[in-house]
């Protein structure tokens, strides 16, 4: 329906605090990462697959609460320095995720809640993180490409050709079925593409299972193709095979 009229609407001026409606029997301390639960609504301690709400900017107690009774609220911007495992400087503009109020890591996982990107390394496992809550302008992007094995050759394939200059948040690999030798490089020149993965043993795999690999390089540049090459199985060849690259574009 258009409007008729001219209307006034209020507006949040100052972003940094929001309050949120807390969940049943839920006690939240100050600085924990809080989700909200995607059935309810409520603000909760966050658990992995939540949305990432913000950080607590106090201790609110709901145990003996319905839910709603209380509210608690909430950093929901700013850098903050937090224990992050795995960040380091060279990873600056590197995701930052949370399965839990408290733990942070750069290695996503299977249900995990992005809360921010990394702004700078303090120290081992510590960093400076600007906290992104739902509605943050980090776009996250990912390809899927299955990967064929085979025991007459090594198989190269091209992955991505991107059309901006990207930056790599993580790469994993699985087989249904694990070839019983071969290893995996991932990178740029398709003779020998390990810029980004180097001989990673796919004998090491178990089936069905995602393993993270390990990154030589990050960054790459615009219109660059990204190969990988799965080598030669010795008699039985891995069938089922997917590689998944999760990047995001660079300026």
């Amino acid at each position: 329906m258009a409007l008729t009229a001219n209307r006034e609407l209020n507006r949040y001026v100052d972003q940094e605090l929001r309050a949120c409606p807390v969940a049943a029997m839920a006690h939240i301390l100050k600085g924990a990462f809080v989700g909200i639960d995607r059935a309810s609504g409520h603000a909760r301690n966050l658990t992995a697959g939540d949305h990432f709400a913000g950080i607590a900017y106090e201790e609110i107690d709901n145990s003996p609460g319905a839910a709603g009774d209380e509210s608690i609220r909430l950093y929901t911007q700013g850098d903050f320095v937090l224990p992050v495992t795995g960040a380091t400087q060279a990873l600056i503009g590197a995701a930052v995720y949370a399965t839990d109020e408290e733990s942070a890591t750069v290695a996503p996982s299977q249900g995990a809640s992005f809360v921010g990107i990394v702004m700078a390394g303090v120290s081992t496992n510590v960093g400076i993180v600007r906290i992104m809550p739902v509605g943050g302008q980090f776009a996250e992007l990912a390809v899927h490409a299955p990967l064929t094995s085979s025991t007459s050759a090594a198989m190269t394939h091209t992955i991505l050709i991107p059309q901006r200059p990207i930056r790599i948040i993580s790469a994993e690999v699985v087989f249904r079925t694990v070839p019983d030798a071969g290893l995996l490089d991932v990178g740029t020149v398709v003779a020998d593409p390990d810029e980004m993965v180097d001989a990673f043993n796919l004998t090491t795999l178990t089936t069905n299972t995602p393993a993270i690999l390990t990154l030589v390089a990050r960054t790459f540049g615009a219109g660059v193709p990204i190969h990988a090459k799965v080598g030669q199985a010795t008699s039985t060849a891995g069938a089922g095979g997917l590689l998944t690259i999760r990047y995001t574009e660079l300026p």
